[in-house]
């Protein structure tokens, strides 16, 4: 594995020079500080206070030497022969600079690989307890990394397999998170807290998680929650997958409030926090549907319609027929009505009096309301302005912009006229709208309309057939 990948790091410590491997020099010798450089992936981030280590350096010296390798990595991790790396001893090293020590006793070891330099540090800082839970994490990570086994590291550590299986998860965190988290005393984030995370498998969940809580209190629950939640949906989907093996399909949309309104029925349900397998059904009519960590068998209920039911059904789809049949009728006044108004801006339309007609159709907005300029829009686009882009609404202004003041007031009337349907729900005749609709199209005659049928006037005055009659059963 290249150097490249290996993140920059902080260390200190002292081990048994005899327990290092690779080749040692005996002597010590005196390195000039220019000469020594920090290792690039040294696990210790955070050296501590060295205030008092410098005053002791000023007035005694260096009293343990450094242990150094040959040759050095500059900033962009190239490797250089001369000079030195640091291994042990980053403190002492770190506190001599501030007592501006020139040079430094240190043993050089030669022949240690890059897997045996990263592991002694690690192991050193860990005999020392000189390194934070986070720091513990990422050196057994970076271990792993370089082919150690969780039972590798427990043996060179003296951790136990388990506790090193908990740092390796700590070590899958957002780092700039757990550091936030980790240095904000009011949080209070413990080990604990940490294993409550690691128990939750998404580890995008974990860190979701972890940066949305606001104490150690609260990441727990939230953990918790989590968990939970997971083996919920673990359970719900093992479950479907049998339902559908059986036969049983999800239910249509309509089962939702049918189970509500009786036309649906539960026949069996399982609670995705208790219930972990399910018996075999009779699968017959039966559809499975989710509701609030439950997944419910449905099926629908037959029920045989009384007299006043069919009368009634039979009454709604006559209604139905009826209005499809009416609202087709203004379909087309309203076309015809449209080409109209083309015609008129096109100065093919006959030509009556302007200020007559700016006047009537003055009345008749002023009595219907809801005139707004987002009806210019719908004219020209035949769609809301909120569906419209900038451009269509741009090119819809312009069009309106050329427009006289008449023509505008013309194509306003049209599309209130054609928001109002001179019927109610049950296809009673509106005397009101049909009214005000006639009297829209005396405006219109003006210019040369006429009803095409017999049966577009009939609509407007409420004397088509299918209209119902006051006398009527309801």
């Amino acid at each position: 594995m290249g150097l490249d990948v290996f993140e920059n790091y902080e260390c200190d410590g002292q081990i048994e020079i005899s327990n290092l491997k690779g080749e040692r020099m005996d002597k010590l010798i005196y390195i000039p500080a220019d000469q020594i450089h920090e290792h690039p992936d040294n696990p210790r981030k955070d050296l501590g206070d060295l205030t008092e280590l410098a005053e002791s350096i000023r007035q005694n010296g260096i009293m343990q030497n450094l242990t150094v390798i040959p040759g050095y990595w500059d900033n962009k991790r190239g490797f250089h022969e001369e000079e030195y790396t640091l291994l042990i001893g980053h403190r002492r090293y770190s506190a001599g600079k501030m007592a501006a020590v020139t040079e430094y006793p240190c043993r050089i070891i030669t022949g240690m690989s890059y897997k045996e330099q990263v592991g002694t540090m690690l192991t050193e800082n860990m005999q020392r307890v000189d390194l934070t839970i986070p720091e513990q994490a990422e050196g057994f990570q970076m271990m792993l990394d370089l082919g150690d086994t969780v039972e590798d590291i427990a043996n060179k550590t003296g951790f136990s397999e388990s506790t090193v299986r908990h740092r390796v998860n700590i070590a899958k965190l957002d780092k700039s998170t757990l550091k936030e988290k980790n240095d904000d005393e009011g949080f209070q984030l413990t080990l604990k807290d940490l294993y409550e995370l690691e128990k939750i498998k998404s580890v995008e969940k974990r860190n979701e998680i972890l940066r949305a809580s606001y104490s150690s209190t609260d990441l727990a629950t939230r953990a918790r929650s989590a968990v939970a939640d997971e083996k919920r949906k673990a359970k719900e989907t093992a479950i479907i997958e049998k339902l559908e093996a059986a036969g049983i399909k999800k239910a249509p949309k309509e089962a939702e409030n049918g189970i509500w309104t009786g036309s649906w029925k539960t026949v069996v349900e399982y609670d995705l926090n208790k219930d972990d397998d399910i018996g075999i059904l009779d699968t017959e009519g039966k559809y499975w549907i989710t509701q609030y960590q439950r997944i419910r068998i449905v099926k629908k209920v037959i029920k045989k319609q009384t007299r006043a039911e069919k009368r009634r059904e039979k009454e709604e789809k006559e209604r139905k027929a009826r209005k499809k049949e009416l609202k087709e009728i203004t379909r087309v006044s309203t076309e015809r009505r449209k080409q109209l108004i083309l015609d008129i801006i096109a100065g093919k339309a006959a030509k009556p009096n302007e200020e007559l007609v700016k006047n009537m159709c003055w009345v008749l907005l002023v009595e219907m309301g809801g005139v707004y300029k987002s009806l210019f829009i719908k004219y020209f686009t035949e769609k809301h302005d909120w569906e419209c882009n900038d451009e269509e609404k741009a090119e819809a202004n312009e069009k309106i912009q050329k427009l006289s003041i008449m023509e505008q007031m013309l194509i306003l009337l049209h599309m209130r006229m054609s928001e109002k349907e001179p019927w109610d729900y049950n296809l009673r005749y509106d005397k009101e709208d049909g009214g005000i609709l006639l009297e829209c199209y005396r405006v219109f005659k003006m210019f040369g309309w006429f009803f095409d049928t017999e049966q577009e006037e009939q609509v407007l005055d409420g004397t088509h057939q299918y209209y119902r009659k006051d006398e009527d059963n309801d």
